[in-house]
């Protein structure tokens, strides 16, 4: 059994582009939806959210949508959401430090957000060359012993994209 602690980088789905409309408050488009569906059930398969979990969230419209998109498809659809303000255009660098504030008791995190913070976060991470498309998932896992708290550069495993 993998007892490592994974960590899902979620970008958002695809969003409208509308003159006129705030880029923080951008709604996913129909085709968005749709691609998060597919994503969120091949996660679903081998991921349960139960109290060793954690899901946090940009608080930006299209990032909300995408987290609650899948928690729905995940049969999770009132887990609760940590909306991190300071997610909505952030460095990497940042993002690594609201990781690095998760409990030890949590072993499994979906984090929703943006590009191009969470795909350099992967590389970061991983020392692997990645890129997250809207709704793309990298899951990741830690390297045996780490916790989140502990997460650094290249102490973790790329363990495959999910388009």
């Amino acid at each position: 059994m993998d007892n490592n602690k994974k960590l899902y980088i979620i970008r958002h789905a695809k969003a409208e582009t509308i003159p006129g409309i705030n880029d923080f408050d951008r709604a996913l488009t129909s085709d968005g939806i749709q691609q998060a569906k597919q994503v969120a059930a091949k996660i679903a398969v081998k991921l349960t959210l139960g109290e060793n979990a954690m899901v946090i969230s940009s608080p930006a419209n299209r990032a909300l949508q995408t987290t609650r998109v899948f928690l729905e498809v995940m049969g999770s659809s009132s887990f609760d959401i940590k909306i991190e303000e300071t997610i909505y255009e952030c460095t990497f660098k940042h993002m690594l430090s609201i990781i690095n504030t998760i409990p030890d008791h949590i072993d499994h995190v979906l984090l929703f957000g943006h590009n191009p913070t969470l795909t350099d976060l992967v590389e970061y991470l991983t020392r692997k060359s990645a890129y997250l498309r809207t709704s793309s998932c990298a899951e990741i896992k830690l390297d045996t012993g780490f916790t989140f708290q502990m997460l650094s550069g290249n102490c973790a495993d790329l363990v495959q994209i999910i388009d």
